[in-house]
């Protein structure tokens, strides 16, 4: 019954004394995996984007925006406007020989009413510092063209349609394009999956830039652009050297890392960003969405 005692006893002793080393070994290896993944990285991010349509309402004719208030006499005409042959004869002249009539008019539902964005294709950078293999703060900017496509209808007089009694309503296309930019500073944290795979949740500041490039009326076989300076009628300017309109907000964005070999990682990411959408005078407030795939290596 002693020699019991004693081998209970001495296992006792022996655990109570190894307890300590071995939450000590662990700590430390724990420091380590630290260490290992603590630094500076750098990635290529691919995706799409997907923009919010409230701020495609910009480009359906409409001219949200007016006067600009530019030197070169450049402004905002709606559709019935650009077509108006008191203010661009030229413009009339040639719809009407193109199509054989003798006139044509905007009917008042000629506009349209739910344009929207294209998914549009964003490539950029990644610049990431590692505290841990959990935990990050990034900064990202990435590069965007964003098109919204829809028609308008016309309705012709002195056709041969129009002329058996029928009216000669024809749709035709509307288009808007646009250049963005957005850069976002954030904070990363994760939760392992298993050894090669984290969970992360990552959310930050962010600035969206924009800048119009075009808006026009595809009608037959031309173009006739929205924004134009008609100070000489034979010979119209488009826009050029457009401002770029900056607004900020906030993002969040949830997606999994795999660790693929020392420093090299693939994620996979959807997020979403609360933006101040400006273009010239319009401003409008919105969501927008991103699906993203970044290389990193660092």
């Amino acid at each position: 019954m002693k020699s019991l005692f004693k081998y209970a006893l001495l296992c006792f002793l022996s655990i109570a004394l190894a307890s300590p080393v071995l939450a000590q070994d662990d700590e430390e290896e724990e420091v380590d995996d630290d260490k290992e993944y603590r630094g500076l990285s750098i990635g290529i991010n691919l995706g799409g984007y997907f923009a919010n349509k409230k701020t495609a309402e910009f480009y359906n004719g409409t001219c949200a925006v007016g006067l600009l208030d530019r030197p070169d006499d450049i402004r905002c005409y709606t559709i019935d406007e650009r077509l108006d042959p008191t203010l661009f004869l030229q413009t009339y002249q040639q719809i009407t020989n193109e199509f054989n009539a003798t006139g044509f008019e905007v009917p008042y539902d000629s506009y349209p009413l739910n344009m929207r964005y294209s998914p549009a294709f964003n490539i950029g950078l990644q610049l990431k510092y590692n505290t841990s293999k959990y935990s990050a703060f990034l900064f990202n900017f990435n590069t965007m063209k964003l098109k919204s496509v829809d028609v308008f209808t016309l309705r012709f007089v002195g056709t041969s349609v129009q002329q058996n009694a029928q009216q000669d309503i024809r749709t035709f296309e509307i288009s808007g394009s646009e250049q963005r930019f957005e850069a976002n500073l954030g904070y990363r944290q994760g939760w392992e999956v298993n050894q090669m795979t984290n969970f992360f949740f990552q959310f930050g500041g962010c600035m969206l830039g924009t800048k119009v490039d075009r808006n026009q009326l595809r009608i037959g076989k031309n173009t006739y652009d929205l924004f134009v300076g008609a100070a000489n009628p034979a010979q119209l300017t488009t826009l050029q050297n457009n401002p770029t309109g900056v607004g900020f907000g906030g993002y969040w964005s949830a997606g999994f890392e795999f660790f693929i070999k020392e420093r090299y990682t693939f994620d996979i990411s959807y997020g979403m960003s609360r933006d101040k959408v400006i273009m010239f005078s319009y401003e409008k407030n919105v969501w927008n969405k991103w699906l993203n795939l970044t290389f990193t290596v660092g």
